[in-house]
């Protein structure tokens, strides 16, 4: 079977992103996996939320992996929240259950918005079909009840410049091919 033209758009575009555009693909992957694995809990399919939700926990050990520890404290906090995300998303798994996707989303979304500011504000999806998932991740955290604002998740956590360049040193590498 051959390459659709699609695909092989799709893996060009990996291929030749700078190491900010792949973490921005990574997150807006994670955010899209979590998004499907909450619409299959809600309809009772459970092999899709499984499949689903470990895509994104692969995602996130990912960005686990990806990391240089030896960057500094900011690389070594990222680690934790990462690694917390992953837990959540191994109970949300385990229990069938997508209260723990309400914060590995918002934190995903924070995360995203944040690289986005330090790369210079270049937020936009990267393909069609992400628009579409993004769209409908975000619009299904803003129906959620007592949800005041987008994102919040570490409210007060914003990047100075010295965070900045701590986050920009502190990945090692950023791996796509598996």
């Amino acid at each position: 079977m051959g390459v659709t033209p699609y695909a092989q758009y799709q893996r060009t575009q990996v291929e030749t992103a700078d190491q900010g555009k792949l973490l921005l693909m990574l997150y807006e992957g994670a955010l899209r996996f979590v998004g499907r694995a909450r619409n299959a809990l809600q309809e009772k399919n459970g092999e899709a939320a499984n499949n689903n939700l470990v895509r994104s926990q692969e995602i996130v050990a990912e960005l686990m992996a990806s990391l240089n520890l030896e960057a500094g404290d900011v690389a070594v906090s990222l680690f934790r929240l990462y690694e917390y995300m992953h837990y959540l998303l191994v109970q949300a798994n385990i229990n069938k259950d997508e209260t723990s996707l309400d914060q590995v989303e918002a934190m995903l979304g924070e995360l995203k918005e944040a690289w986005s500011s330090a790369l210079g504000g270049s937020n936009a999806p990267y393909a069609e079909d992400q628009v579409k998932d993004t769209t409908e991740t975000t619009t299904a955290k803003e129906d959620l009840p007592g949800q005041k604002e987008k994102s919040g998740a570490f409210s007060g956590y914003r990047l100075g410049l010295r965070e900045k360049e701590a986050l920009k040193n502190g990945y090692k590498r950023v791996n796509m091919s598996g």
